[in-house]
């Protein structure tokens, strides 16, 4: 759990109708981590600077929030599985 001034936000991830044979693979266990870093990393960037807070504030939608993070010298668009 996150909290930005006041705002919690739960991060949880669900798996559904996959057979426990199935695992994550150990590279994308590695970007999945990474991805996770670099999420910790934007919380405190906007906890410190307020105009980024803002600019992600109003972000209106997902590739949005891709694409400014991605400015800002982010990779967090890929999610696990993908290459």
């Amino acid at each position: 759990m996150l909290e930005l001034d006041g705002f919690y936000i739960i991060f949880s991830l669900t798996i559904k109708n996959i057979p426990l044979e199935n695992k994550m693979a150990e590279k994308d266990l590695i970007n999945f981590l990474k991805k996770i870093e670099q999420l910790n990393q934007i919380s405190e960037l906007i906890k410190k600077d307020p105009k980024r807070k803002k600019e992600l504030s109003e972000c209106t939608n997902h590739e949005e929030v891709i694409n400014l993070t991605s400015r800002w010298g982010f990779d967090i668009g890929k999610r696990w599985g993908e290459s």
